[in-house]
């Protein structure tokens, strides 16, 4: 890499670099140039050297931003930033030595960016004796530079401006011509864009005086392999990069090079068209802090598809199936988003990501911006990009799914993208050392790992033990590398081990040694259990014990990670038969499925004892399965597994199952029909989940379980009953997923941080030590500067109390019409269906009962004001009115998503359309035409002050010290300033006078 030691902006187009590069400063001589590369994938982009310093080590270039390459530099690269290839001095050097008579009059043309290739040969020539004259052009006296060093040099300085702003008015050759006229020097040396070069020689022929030209022109190496710089002199074939760049001007044929110079022109017009774009994009987006940038109608309704490999090819390999985004694949699809002003993507990530930050990044191809945004919560992009369910997570959550009804924005391809193909910044261990303990991480699957990172950047020395021979844990032994390649895994965990984390394989804690073996005798300070649920689950049905039924665990490990399917040529076997039917249609059962059709079984069969709807596994990878040739029978129970006389499975008898009528909350469970069928079958996999592995359990006396066996750990800082001990992901959770997971190890690793720093003055972690937590430089801070509830990982305010509704799902039945809605609220508590009266069913295992019934009361009302502005603004004729009501529904809406964050329930939909406005002005007691504005103004007054009375009523009706009153005495303040507002904007409207909030003038 090579570094900028200095940068300097000559003009809005010019800046100058001065790059470290002792080997090419200390042979760099006038006339030569340099090949630049800024990164892998970047160009190589020709450049004369413009001076240098040997004692220093550094070489300087002078750039003009014109096309994307010499933008980038201008617009993106500082001083101390570093780039990837410097390569020179290249060329031949420009010849001061002109015999006995020496140099003699020397005049040099220098235009535009020409100027600063000109400098050291002026400056060589001066040193030699020459009698020097020079001339700058420049277009306007803004982009005049050098002017000072020029002076100091020059015998005769002569500046011209294009547009006559400064010096002599007009072009160089004018003055070239004025000066030939005046004096015939003995050689002219013109260096600028082509047309003025050529311009020069011209202007010289005439009077007969030699003049040099340097022909920087298209190169893609420089070292004269690939002929793209030959050009035409005096009838011979010369390369600019080896014969060159000086040459005898009258000699070249400029039309010739001229024409070649023209060959990639529309392609650069496409590119600087694209440039261009970004350009205006980053001044909105970055600069500006635009949001909401574009209109919800121009955004492409539908994904832009992944690129898959052929489902025929990819059933018999186990190479990667999604192929990734290209990066017109991923710039397009990055255009989808919006930039809302209030996203709710971030709420949806476990480990909050700033979604929209990483995108607008990729937006404006800051590619290496858009990574690191995502480092502050999450070190494995590509990891994360693959195997989470963004479907459930983030996306589930995006504004132009919510409220268009349109395809999400792809977040999880546009992280893989990202990860795949942004330069991650050098991994090392933290600058100021590991003084804050030592800490032992047991297991480095996806929690572990998680933990480890932020740890060992908090200072911690950190130490992570696996049982198996590999790293990587669940991500290595149970996702199929068609999923989530090997060298994905590796590469990520390399990054950790350049940062200083210590992993010992073949350590299975609990045997070899114990938990408190690692507190104690081994030195450690603190405990991660990261270990995961790695027993299977089985049913207890008949067969089981048969030799070809295996767990998904057993199945997955044999060939993933001992390679079963390479069996005789590697040593670990897995018998397969012909046919094979997998219990479970989650993603582990996915992979079992899918991995079964690549090893050779001709049938394969997905049995699930629900219906299609209610599989876990995502949408994506059921796809992927049907494509592959593997059937799936929903509603199927398995009931036994007949053998055969020598044990082995010969078939599987499973009962057909049916949804039964929906219960009081809307559910159809499956049921029996005690109709049954035998599927012939030579081998069964169980998919059905995991529980906790025992041996930790078990040889930590003390350590608080849970009745499945899986640890005890506080949800907040993962904290177990044991001082000193952290528990997290599924050993904790039970089966989950990968962010989950890393996400728990987050919060472990936090709370660790903060435990260790305090000098573990208290236990259990008190939030204090936490809270006072800093992280320190290039931390991932994104979790240690803000709390998340732990149910539904939305940000906190503060430490104010809160209710989180994650978990609670509301059904409704209409008095009127009998249809069950589910929901979280709907405006006034009306049915969108017909407008009746809702009421909300029971919910059986829901607590705080009182606290969720005042969320909803919140909602309906907010969400009934919302509704009424927005109708009423598009219903009015009236121009002031239909803005002052928009401004109102925008206001509605900002107070809902200030609720949504602060009690943690998603925005409910908006049902505008369908509200009955005359129906809810004759319920507020308002009569008189509908489309009246005065009407409408009492209208809305009246909705408010029932508002203001509903809430003060309530906040009467509950304990003084509860979250509930706190909520209703501030929605009642709310609504009261909406109704003197309001007020005043009917009074001034009555008066003909310009309304408050109105940016029009009244009727």
């Amino acid at each position: 890499m090579y570094s900028i030691v200095a940068r300097e902006r000559l003009s809005e187009t010019t800046f100058l670099w001065e790059i470290h590069a002792p080997d090419v400063a200390a042979s760099a001589l006038p006339g030569h140039f340099v090949m630049l590369r800024l990164y892998d994938g970047g160009e190589r982009i020709p450049l004369t050297v413009a001076d240098y310093d040997r004692e220093r080590g550094t070489v300087t270039i002078v750039v003009q931003a014109l096309g994307k390459t010499t933008r980038e530099m201008r617009d993106r690269y500082r001083q101390g930033d570093a780039f990837s290839d410097f390569v020179g001095p290249l060329g031949q050097p420009q010849r001061t030595d002109r015999g006995e008579t020496g140099p003699g009059h020397m005049v040099f043309v220098g235009g535009g960016l020409g100027v600063a290739p000109v400098f050291p040969q002026l400056r060589a020539f001066k040193q030699a004796g020459a009698h020097t004259t020079a001339i700058m052009g420049f277009r306007t006296r803004d982009l005049v530079f050098w002017e000072e060093k020029f002076r100091a040099l020059a015998d005769e300085l002569i500046i011209c401006t294009d547009d006559g702003s400064y010096g002599e008015p007009g072009q160089v050759t004018g003055a070239l011509a004025r000066m030939l006229k005046r004096q015939k020097p003995d050689e002219v040396i013109a260096i600028g864009p082509l047309p003025m070069m050529r311009a020069c020689v011209e202007t010289t022929r005439a009077f007969g005086v030699k003049t040099m030209v340097s022909l920087n022109t298209i190169m893609v190496d420089g070292t004269g392999m690939c002929g793209s710089c030959r050009v035409t002199v005096g009838g011979e074939i010369k390369f600019a990069c080896v014969d060159g760049p000086d040459f005898d001007g009258h000699q070249v044929d400029f039309v010739e090079l001229i024409a070649r110079q023209k060959r990639f022109k529309p392609e650069e017009e496409v590119a600087n068209k694209s440039f261009d774009h970004v350009c205006n994009l980053e001044k909105a987006l970055v600069v500006e802090g635009k949001r909401n940038y574009k209109k919800y109608s121009s955004v492409d309704p539908r994904q832009t598809p992944m690129p898959e490999r052929d489902a025929h090819e990819r059933a018999a390999n186990f190479r990667e199936v999604n192929l990734g985004y290209s990066e017109s694949d991923a710039y397009k699809e990055a255009e989808r988003c919006i930039q809302c002003v209030e996203p709710t993507c971030i709420a949806g990530c476990p480990v909050g990501i700033d979604i929209p930050a990483f995108i607008r990044r990729l937006l404006v191809r800051d590619l290496n911006g858009a990574l690191e945004t995502i480092y502050e919560s999450s070190l494995f992009p590509s990891i994360c990009g693959r195997v989470c369910p963004q479907e459930t997570q983030c996306e589930a959550q995006c504004i132009v799914r919510k409220y268009r009804k349109h395809e999400p924005v792809a977040i999880g391809r546009l992280e893989r993208f990202i990860g795949d193909n942004g330069r991650p910044p050098a991994a090392a261990p933290p600058a100021a050392g590991f003084g804050l303990g030592a800490v032992a991480i047991i297991g480095s699957g996806p929690a572990g790992l998680a933990a480890a990172a932020d740890l060992t950047r908090f200072g911690a020395h950190t130490t992570v033990y696996e049982a198996l021979h590999v790293l990587g844990g669940v991500l290595k032994y149970g996702i199929p590398s068609f999923r989530l390649p090997r060298d994905i895994i590796d590469r990520e965990i390399q990054r950790l081990k350049d940062m200083g984390v210590i992993f010992e394989i073949n350590k299975v804690v609990g045997k070899t040694f114990t938990i408190e073996q690692l507190l104690k005798e081994r030195g450690f300070d603190a405990v991660f259990i990261a270990a995961g649920a790695g027993a299977p689950a089985f049913l207890g049905i008949p067969g089981e014990f048969a030799g070809r039924v295996y767990s998904a665990n057993e199945f997955l490990t044999r060939i993933n990670l001992m390679g079963g399917d390479r069996f005789p040529y590697l040593d670990t076997p897995i018998s397969l038969g012909k046919s094979v039917v997998v219990i479970g249609a989650g993603n582990t059962a996915m992979d079992c499925l899918r991995v079964a059709r690549r090893i050779g079984a001709e049938t394969v069969r997905c049995v699930y004892r629900r219906s299609r709807a209610e599989a876990p596994a995502r949408v994506e990878e059921i796809r992927h399965a049907e494509e592959e040739g593997i059937d799936f029978l929903f509603l199927h129970s398995p009931v036994e597994i007949n053998v055969d006389g020598e044990g082995d499975v010969r078939s599987m008898r499973v009962e057909k199952m049916e949804l039964a009528e929906p219960d009081e909350r809307g559910r159809r469970k499956p049921v029996p029909t005690g109709e049954c069928v035998d599927l012939d079958c030579d081998t069964v996999i169980y998919a059905l989940g995991n529980k906790a592995n025992p041996i930790i359990g078990r040889s930590t006396p003390g350590l608080a379980l849970t009745s499945r066996g899986n640890i005890s750990a506080d949800d907040w800082t993962q904290a177990t009953n044991l001082p000193g001990v952290f528990a997290g992901g599924d050993i904790v959770t039970g089966g989950a997923t990968v962010i989950l997971a890393m996400s728990a190890g987050r919060r472990a690793a936090k709370a660790i941080a903060g435990w260790l720093k305090s000098g573990k003055r208290a236990w259990p972690v008190e939030t204090a030590d936490i809270e006072a937590l800093t992280a320190p430089p290039g931390a991932l801070a994104a979790d240690v500067a803000q709390a998340h509830c732990p149910k539904c990982h939305q940000p906190l305010d503060d430490s104010e109390p809160y209710i989180c509704c994650a978990d609670a799902h509301l059904q409704w039945r209409c008095d009127d019409c009998a249809k069950v809605s589910e929901a979280f609220a709907f405006p006034y508590g009306m049915c969108p269906h017909c407008g009746g009266k809702l009421r909300a069913l029971d919910r059986a295992g829901v607590t705080g009962e009182r606290a969720l019934a005042a969320i909803r009361e919140a909602f309906e009302i907010e969400l009934g004001g919302h509704a009424f502005y927005e109708r009423a603004a598009r219903e009015t004729d009236d121009a002031v009115l239909r803005d002052l009501f928009g401004k109102f529904a925008q206001m509605e809406r900002e107070h809902m998503a200030t609720l949504s964050r602060r009690y943690h329930v998603a925005l409910p939909e908006n049902s505008e359309r369908w509200f009955p406005i005359d129906r809810a002005a004759l319920l507020a007691g308002i009569e008189g035409r509908i489309g009246d504005p005065d009407t409408l103004f009492r209208a809305a007054i009246a909705f408010e002050r029932r508002a203001v009375e509903f809430f003060q009523t309530r906040a009467e009706a509950v304990p003084a010290v509860s979250v509930e009153r706190q909520l209703y005495r501030e929605l009642g303040a709310e609504e009261g300033e909406h109704v003197a507002l309001l007020q005043t904007e009917l009074a001034r409207w009555r008066a003909g006078k310009p309304g408050l909030l109105s940016e029009r003038a009244p009727h």
